[in-house]
C-alpha cells in the first residue's frame, strides 16, 4: 500500500537569476514591484532546468524519508515528460499512474531569482484530471496544483475519501485559489490538513485581516482538521480548534526560495507518517523548508528523517510555542 499519493501539474522550471547590481532591473517598493527595462536586452544567468511541481515535490520529499509514495498527473508528449520519468524512477517514487495526453504540451515556469526573492511565470495547461478506476488506496492522498479542468478530480477525491477514509491533504495552486470555485469550499470539508501561505489564506477567507489567528480561524470554519499556514521568514502556524501554534523559521542560508512551501509540507507530513505531534510536524518542516532554500531548485535540498532529526537535535532551543 501507497502511504502517500500526490496530485497535481508535473512541469519544468526553469531558474533565471537577475543582476541585483545591474542598471536594467529594479525593485519598487513598497508595491513591490520587479521592474525591467522596456524593450531591452538584459543579460541574465540560467542557473537550471528542473522537475518541479507541489505534486511531485512532495512526493519525493516523502520518498527520501523511507515513505512509499506515487505521483497522480497528466503530462504532454514532449520533451518534459521523460525528464520527469528519469527524475522521478531515480528519487524511487512510482510513476504508473502518469497519464500521457497525445498532442499536448506539459506545464512550464520560468523562475526569475532577484535580490533572495522568486517571481515565477507559469504556463498551466488545461488536462482533464481524473482517478483511475483501479486507484489503490493510500493512507493520505495529497492534492496540488492544477491548471484548469481540476473541478472533476476534485468531486472524485470526495467520494473517494468518503468511502475508503483516506487522509485528504491539500495545498491548492494560484489558480483554483484565485477562481474560488464551489468545488474548492467542498473539498475543504473532508480536509485532514490544509497548506496554505498568508496572501492565500486571505483570498479563500475573504478576510484582510493580517492577522494570523483571525485567518487560521477563518479556515478551520470551511472544515479543515489542522490549517497550516506558512509566512515565508515570518515562521508558520497550525490551528487545530483550540490553541495556536507557531514555529519560527529554522537558521539557514537563503539562495533561492522555490519550492520552500512544498519543502514545508514534505516535513509537516513525513513527521506525522512517522507517528510525531503536529507541533513537531512544524519543526521538521521547517528544517526542511531551510535546507531547499539553500540550494537552487524544489528538491535538491530535500532532507531524510533521520538528517532532520539530526539538525533538529543540534538545535535543542528551536521549540513551537502557543501564541
Amino acid at each position: 500500500m501507497y502511504d502517500l499519493i500526490t496530485i497535481g501539474d508535473i512541469k519544468l522550471d526553469t531558474f533565471v537569476v537577475l543582476d541585483g547590481n545591474g542598471q536594467q532591473c529594479s525593485l519598487k517598493m513598497p508595491e513591490a514591484k520587479l521592474c525591467l527595462d522596456y524593450g531591452a536586452k538584459i543579460d541574465v544567468q540560467v542557473v537550471d532546468s528542473q522537475i518541479a511541481g507541489s505534486a511531485p515535490n512532495v512526493a519525493v520529499g516523502l520518498s527520501r524519508m523511507k515513505k512509499k509514495t506515487a505521483v497522480l498527473s497528466v503530462m504532454g508528449e514532449d520533451t518534459t515528460r521523460p525528464l520527469a520519468m528519469e527524475m522521478l524512477a531515480r528519487e524511487q517514487v512510482d510513476t504508473s499512474l502518469i497519464e500521457i495526453a497525445k498532442g499536448e504540451k506539459s506545464t512550464f515556469s520560468v523562475v526569475l531569482n532577484y535580490a533572495g526573492e522568486k517571481t515565477i511565470l507559469t504556463g498551466h495547461i488545461k488536462h482533464e484530471y481524473h482517478l483511475p478506476k483501479s486507484f489503490p488506496k493510500p493512507e493520505w492522498l495529497y492534492v496540488g496544483e492544477m491548471g484548469e479542468g481540476y473541478e472533476k478530480i476534485y468531486k472524485q477525491v470526495i467520494a473517494y475519501a468518503k468511502d475508503d477514509g483516506v487522509h485528504i491533504v491539500m495545498n491548492p495552486g494560484s489558480i483554483q485559489v484565485e477562481e474560488h470555485k464551489p468545488a474548492l469550499f467542498e473539498l475543504l470539508k473532508y480536509l485532514e490538513v490544509l497548506f496554505i501561505n498568508r496572501e492565500e489564506a486571505q483570498i479563500i477567507s475573504g478576510s484582510k485581516s493580517l492577522e494570523i489567528h483571525k485567518l487560521a480561524g477563518a479556515l478551520y470554519k470551511f472544515g479543515p482538521k489542522h490549517v497550516i499556514i506558512t509566512d515565508g521568514p515570518h515562521g508558520s502556524y497550525e490551528y487545530g480548534g483550540h490553541e495556536l501554534r507557531f514555529c519560527p523559521i529554522f537558521p539557514g542560508k537563503l539562495v533561492e526560495a522555490t519550492g520552500a512551501g512544498d519543502a514545508f509540507a514534505s516535513g509537516y507530513l513525513g513527521a506525522v507518517l512517522h507517528g510525531e505531534s503536529c507541533s513537531e510536524g512544524l519543526r521538521w518542516g521547517s528544517v526542511n523548508s531551510a535546507s531547499v532554500v539553500g540550494h537552487v531548485g524544489p528538491t535538491k535540498g530535500l532532507l531524510s528523517a533521520t538528517e532532520i532529526r539530526t539538525r533538529l537535535k543540534k538545535k535543542s532551543g528551536f521549540r513551537v510555542k502557543t501564541v
